[in-house]
């Protein structure tokens, strides 16, 4: 059992891109091809594609909680094309009703109050980050605490419920087909 299976709560904040588990195929296809050409990896795409889809039924399974957070900017990056944004912002308005899940958008306009790299915190033990060379994990107490402090700030600052699905349906808008 992975790290991420026994995990009871998962909390991720993400600024630039729809997160991992709330991903489409395309959408997760366009993603990671980008990152193994910019990063000059051998190509095992369709592996990782199929690994990133299967960590998603994570989001059915009792036991687990989920409360993710992104920037309104990511539901406006064009990713791949119009029909892979169209289809990945319906996704994501149908994982709303997931009641495992907890989706809240930063509105572009809201203020800076905290240094907000992408993260992930699991459980209150163990914080990561993606960065272009790697991933830092983050399992000091304090380190963790900071992350839990961030993503807090941040959760005061997003809107949730009718008000993010609101903000998901217009970003919708000038991807329709």
């Amino acid at each position: 059992m992975s790290g991420e299976a026994r995990t009871k709560l998962i909390r991720t904040w993400q600024p630039d891109l729809i997160i991992g588990l709330l991903q489409t195929e395309a959408y997760a296809h366009e993603i990671l091809s980008t990152c193994i050409d910019v990063l000059g990896l051998p190509s095992d795409l369709d592996s990782v594609v199929e690994a990133r889809m299967r960590r998603q039924e994570l989001l059915a399974q009792s036991g687990h909680k989920f409360r993710f957070l992104m920037g309104e900017w990511v539901l406006h990056r064009t990713v791949g094309s119009h029909r892979i944004m169209f289809e990945q912002l319906t996704h994501l308005l149908d994982v709303m009703n997931n009641p495992n899940v907890s989706i809240g958008i930063v509105p572009r306009d809201a203020g800076y109050r905290a240094p907000a790299p992408g993260f992930v915190i699991h459980d209150n033990s163990q914080a990561s980050t993606e960065l272009v060379a790697g991933e830092i994990i983050i399992d000091d107490r304090e380190g963790v605490a900071l992350h839990v402090k961030t993503f807090e700030i941040l959760t005061d600052q997003a809107v949730f419920d009718d008000r993010a699905e609101h903000l998901v349906t217009k970003a919708l808008s000038p991807f329709h087909l």
